[in-house]
């Protein structure tokens, strides 16, 4: 057996963790409550109820099917923005600006929820949205194929639910929880040969499309370079978005252009920002962006032709998502959920990676030195706060998640490299594999 052949086999703890099992669980567990530790006392801020991802979306579908209102009009809005600040909102606050800024369908999810009052459906989706994460892990790694042992499973549930952006948007209540598990139940389906359900579902996921966009685009093309047995993936997917659109428009005839409007003033009040636009400025972000998706469609042009669940589709999907993260502009890490795929696959691949020579494996220590300094600085608060104040705390919150905002860009060089190194082709040649030795 070749180095590839064991490298396909993928990664399981159990090689590594010997009869210290029980301890790995306890540090990850450790690590977990550490950071809901940090998020619930040092970084979430002190604010009204409304302050709430959730509130504009079930405000606005509460209106629309309760009282007939447009959602995406002045009115609901103006209204959302003082229930969101508990005041009229200024001009100095549009960096942030509350509103219904969501496909209308979204209010089909939310339509057993509008005739109670917000701050029940808030206590309902502190349940809901966490039960959703630890749904969606066991669906990705369903998705990937990755047959690991529970100590596995246990140990990635612990770290996914317990990251900075995982209960980040748990706290901020964000739909994109819901998106990420419309797309893993997508994938999942998919990866059994499911491919009417898949479609379904991936419709679904399209709830918050600046972070599904790519995947949606990218699974369609992979459906269409098959059609004769991929079809039934498109079908299912247009019957659900024709579905979906059109009761959107029986409810609210010529709610799409409204709802494009409602994505531009998006960019205007987040000023258009690029994750790129941190290190250089807006208008060479956009051209970076551009660039990048070029590549990244350049780079995995053969992978369509990989079945579901193989190594190579699950390399393409994972890269489309990162790439994704990247080039959306979007200025928050909200949107980070989306990385766990090209996270596991990281995990799952680790013999693969580590093959592709020094250049790989340096950039492969530095993605999970970005990612694990979160919880390093986690402990640190933890242990400070027995001594110190939270408000002292307080000042000092940027120092376990500074790292996270480069996460992505980190994940991006090394998705880009390990396709140039074509380790993930369905038959890797021995010089793109042994390159950098």
């Amino acid at each position: 057996m070749d180095r590839h052949d064991r490298a396909a086999q993928g990664f399981s703890i159990v090689e590594v963790a010997g009869e210290r099992r029980q301890t790995l669980l306890l540090m990850a567990a450790l690590l977990c409550f550490s950071m809901w530790f940090y998020v619930d006392r040092v970084w979430a801020p002190p604010v009204y109820l409304y302050y709430s991802d959730l509130f504009p979306r079930w405000y606005g579908a509460r209106e629309l099917l309760l009282r007939g209102r447009d959602p995406y009009g002045p009115e609901v809005t103006r209204e959302i923005q003082s229930w969101g600040r508990a005041h009229v909102i200024s001009e100095a606050e549009l960096h942030d600006e509350p509103r219904f800024a969501y496909p209308l369908y979204i209010v089909f999810l939310l339509t057993p929820t509008v005739r109670y009052s917000f701050p029940a459906v808030e206590a309902l989706f502190r349940w809901i949205l966490p039960i959703t994460v630890l749904v969606t892990v066991p669906l990705w790694l369903s998705a990937l194929r990755w047959r690991c042992d529970r100590l596995t499973v246990g140990l990635l549930t612990l770290l996914s639910f317990g990251s900075f952006t995982t209960l980040q948007d748990v706290y901020l209540q964000q739909p994109v929880l819901l998106a990420a598990l419309f797309l893993a139940a997508s994938c999942a389906a998919l990866s059994k040969g499911l491919l009417p359900l898949a479609g379904v579902l991936l419709a679904l996921a399209t709830i918050k499309p600046p972070v599904s966009w790519l995947a949606v685009v990218w699974l369609l093309v992979w459906a269409l370079w098959d059609w004769g047995s991929r079809k039934n993936l498109v079908w299912g997917f247009v019957l659900a978005m024709a579905l979906l659109v059109g009761a959107s428009e029986h409810l609210l005839p010529g709610w799409i252009p409204e709802f494009v409007s409602g994505l531009a003033a998006y960019s205007r009040y987040t000023r258009g920002s690029w994750m790129l636009g941190n290190l250089v400025t807006q208008p060479g972000a956009l051209v970076v962006c551009v660039a990048i998706l070029i590549l990244f469609a350049r780079m995995i042009w053969r992978i369509p032709r990989e079945p579901a669940g193989s190594a190579a589709f699950n390399f393409g999907l994972s890269f489309a998502l990162v790439v994704t993260v990247v080039v959306t502009p979007i200025p928050y890490t909200t949107g980070q959920v989306m990385l766990l795929p090209a996270i596991f696959v990281l995990v799952k691949e680790f013999k693969r990676v580590w093959a592709g020579g020094r250049y790989s494996r340096l950039i492969y220590v530095g993605v999970w030195a970005l990612i694990g300094w979160q919880w390093v600085g986690s402990l640190i608060f933890m242990a400070a706060a027995t001594v110190v104040s939270s408000n002292v705390l307080r000042k000092f919150w940027i120092v376990p998640v500074g790292t996270v905002l480069f996460i992505p860009l980190a994940m991006l060089l090394l998705y880009f490299l390990l396709a140039g190194q074509r380790l993930f082709d369905a038959r890797p040649t021995g010089a793109a594999v042994s390159n950098g030795g």
